[in-house]
């Protein structure tokens, strides 16, 4: 449609992936000590999470402090915050998570979904149903996500020029 219509340009790939209560991969499938270490972070550790976001990812919208971002959920290694996803602009009917970030050192360690996994359950819990949005280009995220049993819904945004 975008290249249909004069003026319209294309902004960006990315998607939305829904977690309905049923589809939850449980806490065991997640991987050893699933979600071992992972909790609720402190208001003293958003410096922490505002370090780690700057440095692991800085397009992230969700922030210590913004409006709609309500807490922390993140797991050290060796007292190093490694870790970190966020419960942010939840509604009654959904959960969303969002923030999610690895510090570099840590990757490749399942870190990313252990915290994921279990911030995903709390979110079920609460809301029936969670929900995320993610950009096409990161396969590691996606990868994540799915194994958590995120469902993917692909989107593309677009724009007036001029």
């Amino acid at each position: 449609m975008t290249a249909k219509l004069d003026g319209l340009e294309e902004d960006g790939e990315f998607s939305w992936m829904s977690l309905p209560g049923d589809a939850l991969v449980p806490a065991p499938a997640m991987g050893a000590g699933a979600g071992a270490g992972v909790g609720w972070l402190g208001g003293d550790a958003e410096p922490e999470v505002a370090a780690l976001l700057a440095a692991e990812a800085p397009q992230s919208y969700a922030v210590p402090g913004e409006a709609g971002v309500r807490r922390w959920a993140g797991v050290r290694v060796g007292g190093v915050l490694a870790a970190v996803a966020a419960d942010a602009w939840s509604a009654p009917a959904v959960g969303l998570l969002a923030g999610v970030a690895t510090r570099a050192g840590f990757r490749g360690r399942g870190l990313a979904g252990l915290v994921c996994g279990w911030l995903s359950r709390e979110l079920v819990a609460a809301h029936g149903r969670a929900a995320l949005m993610v950009d096409d280009g990161n396969a590691a995220a996606i990868g994540v996500y799915e194994r958590i049993g995120y469902r993917r819904r692909r989107l593309l945004a677009s724009y007036v020029s001029g």
